[in-house]
C-alpha cells in the first residue's frame, strides 16, 4: 500500500542486492528514491530496473564510498536535488573474499574499513543537514548476523589500518561492529532528533551475476549456502518497513537506564526484533573513541543538531 505521504529516500548500494530490491519496493510505493552506485554502468542499469515499476523516477547518484571526494560530490548532487532526505539507508559494503591481502584507498585507509565505516560515517555527516530538515527522519545502517559468533569481537584502534591481522572475514565484520555502534552514538546524540536503526542481516542469497563472477572453486564451496540463504527480496522489505515505520527505536528502550537497556530497539533483526549487539558495542568509553577516530579520518566534519 502506497505510504500517506511520499518520503525522499537515499540507498547506497542500490544497483544489487538487498539494496535494489528495496529501492524497487519504495519506488513502487511512491517514495522518491535516490540509488546511490558506485559504477555508472551498473547504477543505470539499477535505474532502469528501478523505474519499471515506479510511482516517480528514481535517480542516480554515482557514489564511491571509498572515496572522499566521490563522497562530497554526491552530497552536494543530493543537496541540490532535494531540499530535505526524510531517510538515508547505508546499504552498501565490500566483501569480497578473494581480496587475500589488503588493499588501501588513496586516503591509506584499508579498503573494508574504508568503504563499510568511513565512507557511511562521512556521507551521513554530509547528509545530515538535509536530514534535519525532514520532519521525521530516519538512518538506517547496516550489520551482520554473522557477528552473533564474535562475542569478544571490538575494534582494534591501535591497528585500523594495519594488515598484519587482516583478512577479508576479519575486516568485514570489525567494520559491521562499527556500523552498529555508529548507529547506537547517534540514536543517543540525536534521541529526539533523528530515528536511528541499524539491521542485523542474515545470510542472503546472492544475484546470480554476482555468484557467476565468483572464482569456480568459490561458486563450489558457496552453492549450498546460496540455496539456503533468503532471498534478497525478503530483506528488500525488511528496509522498506523501517524506512516507512512509524514508531522508534525508543518504544523499546529505557530512557532512564544505561547501557543495553537504553538502546534496545536499536539493532534489529529482518522481522524488526530488538537483538542484543556484541559487548563491545555497549561500552560508552569505545563508542566515544570509535566517534573520534572517525571523525579525524573523515576530516572532523560539522553534523546538524
Amino acid at each position: 500500500m502506497p505510504h500517506p505521504e511520499p518520503l525522499t529516500i537515499a540507498i547506497t548500494g542500490a544497483n544489487s542486492g538487498i539494496g535494489l530490491r528495496a529501492a524497487q519496493r519504495l519506488a513502487a510505493d511512491g517514495h522518491r528514491i535516490l540509488a546511490l552506485c558506485r559504477d555508472l554502468h551498473r547504477g543505470r542499469t539499477a535505474l532502469e530496473a528501478i523505474n519499471t515499476g515506479a510511482a516517480r523516477p528514481a535517480t542516480l547518484v554515482v557514489t564511491d564510498l571509498a572515496d572522499p571526494d566521490s563522497i562530497d560530490a554526491a552530497a552536494q548532487k543530493i543537496s541540490g536535488e532535494a531540499g530535505h532526505l526524510d531517510v538515508l539507508i547505508n546499504n552498501a559494503a565490500v566483501f569480497d573474499q578473494t581480496r587475500r591481502t589488503p588493499a588501501f584507498t588513496a586516503s591509506g585507509h584499508e579498503l573494508f574499513w574504508a568503504t563499510n565505516h568511513l565512507g557511511p560515517f562521512q556521507l551521513t555527516a554530509r547528509l545530515s543537514p538535509l536530514l534535519a530538515a525532514a520532519p521525521r527522519p530516519r538512518l538506517i545502517n547496516v550489520a551482520s548476523k554473522g557477528l552473533v559468533t564474535m562475542p569478544r569481537i571490538a575494534i582494534r584502534f591501535d591497528r585500523l589500518d594495519d594488515p598484519g591481522w587482516y583478512s577479508p572475514t576479519r575486516a568485514y565484520y570489525h567494520a559491521k561492529l562499527a556500523q552498529i555502534m555508529t548507529a547506537y552514538t547517534l540514536a543517543l546524540r540525536a534521541r529526539d532528533a533523528l530515528d536511528v536503526a541499524c539491521v542485523r542481516v542474515p545470510a542472503v542469497r546472492l544475484d546470480a551475476d554476482r555468484v557467476a563472477a565468483l572464482p569456480r572453486i568459490l561458486r563450489a564451496l558457496y552453492a549450498p549456502k546460496n540455496r539456503l540463504a533468503i532471498p534478497a527480496e525478503r530483506l528488500g522489505e525488511t528496509y522498506a518497513a523501517l524506512a516507512t515505520r512509524t514508531g522508534t527505536w525508543q518504544q523499546h528502550a529505557d530512557p532512564a537506564a544505561a547501557g543495553r537497556s537504553a538502546l534496545r530497539g536499536v539493532y534489529v533483526d529482518e522481522n524488526l526484533r530488538p537483538v542484543d549487539a556484541p559487548a563491545c558495542a555497549y561500552d560508552a568509553g569505545a563508542r566515544e573513541r570509535l566517534w573520534t577516530v572517525s571523525q579525524q579520518a573523515t576530516g572532523d566534519l560539522p553534523w546538524a543538531r
